[in-house]
Parts: structure tokens; sequence; C-alpha cells
């Protein structure tokens, strides 16, 4: 894997990336704990709140999704972060076997050994670097899931405040739910912004 003097390691970008995915799947819980207040407020407003009982599925919907990919995200992140660690150590001990041939005098055999060794740190490195560049890929198609789940939310917000409109004493409870569902999906799509730009750094260091 490429990396820049100026660059962080791969595995210090993956764990960043993960520790964002973790903020994710934080605030998505909070969106689906925002639907099943709301489900509760539609009871209680009965037919007045009868539109926007649909609207709370689409939330949790939502919200499910955005949890289901983050978890995702996160493991695989995790799991770059840990193959980042050992192909650097793979590199170390393939330029600590270079640096050992160079300066070796212990005859045919030895060099051979030493040779040896060192196409063993070579394969060994290779397969991690392409294991990092699946996971890459991985990683990159979930989090344009979860944008394109987050494209819904502007739409979702505004029927929730139509609906709202019409509830009556309880408009006040509903327009604060999708208030709440705004603020989150904005979050949420703050979040996916980092981690796409962090996503980035980690192809140009592979």
């Amino acid at each position: 894997m490429a990396q820049t003097a100026s660059s962080p390691p791969s595995f210090v970008i993956a764990a960043t990336l993960a520790g964002r995915l973790y903020r994710v799947m934080r605030i998505a819980r909070a969106m689906s704990l925002s639907a099943s207040n709301a489900k509760g407020v539609a009871a209680r407003a009965g037919e007045k709140a009868m539109g926007f009982r649909p609207i709370t599925d689409f939330i949790a919907e939502m919200a499910n999704t955005t949890i289901h990919h983050a978890t995702k995200i996160n493991q695989h992140a995790l799991s770059v972060s840990r193959a980042s660690v050992a192909a650097e150590r793979a590199r170390q001990a393939r330029h600590y076997l270079q640096r050992a041939a160079d300066r070796f005098e212990g005859g045919q055999r030895g060099t051979e050994v030493i040779a040896r060794m060192s196409r063993e740190a070579d394969r060994h490195q290779e397969a991690l670097d392409q294991d990092i560049r699946e996971l890459i890929r991985t990683l990159s198609v979930e989090l344009e899931e979860i944008h394109q789940t987050m494209r819904g939310a502007n739409i979702i917000v505004t029927n929730s405040r139509t609906e709202a409109s019409r509830a009556g004493d309880f408009r006040p409870y509903l327009e604060s739910i999708a208030d709440s569902v705004e603020s989150a999906a904005s979050d949420i799509q703050g979040e996916i912004g980092t981690c796409q730009a962090l996503l980035e750094q980690l192809k140009k260091a592979s």
C-alpha cells in the first residue's frame, strides 16, 4: 500500500472511519426512538394523526436500514485497520530481511533461507493488500447505501410536517418528532460525507 510522508497510516484512517460509523449508529438509534415515540403519539391522537401512522413506519425503516449498513461498515473498517497493521508489519519484516540479506556472509545456504523468508513475507503482504482493497470496495458500496437511504429523509420530514399540521392539539408533539428526524438525518449525512472523505484517503493509500 502506498503512503505519503504527510498522510496518516492506513490503520489510523480506518480506525477513525470506524469511530465515525459508531456515531452514525448512535444517531440512527435515536431516529428509531423518534419513530417509536411518533407511533405512541399517533395512537393517542387517533383519527387526527391517521396520516402520520404510515410515516412512522418509513422513519423506523430508514433508521433500521442505516443501523444495518453502519454496523457492517464499522466491522469492515475495523477489519481494514487490523489488516493494515498486519501489512505494515509484513513490510517491516521484508525490509529487515532485505537488510539481513545485504549484510549476510554465511554462504549460499543462509542466503537462500533469507530469500525464502523474504518471498513468504512478500506473498503475505500482497494477500493482505488485496484483502484491504476488497474491504475498501465493500465500504464504498455500504456508504452509498446509507447516502441513498438518507436522501429520502427530506420527503419524509416534509410529509411529517404536513400531517402534523392536521393533528390539532397533537401538532406540537408531531412537529417536534419531525424536527428530530430532520436533525438526525442531517447529522448522518454530515458523518457520511466525512466517512467518504476518509475512504478516499484509504483508496489513495492502497
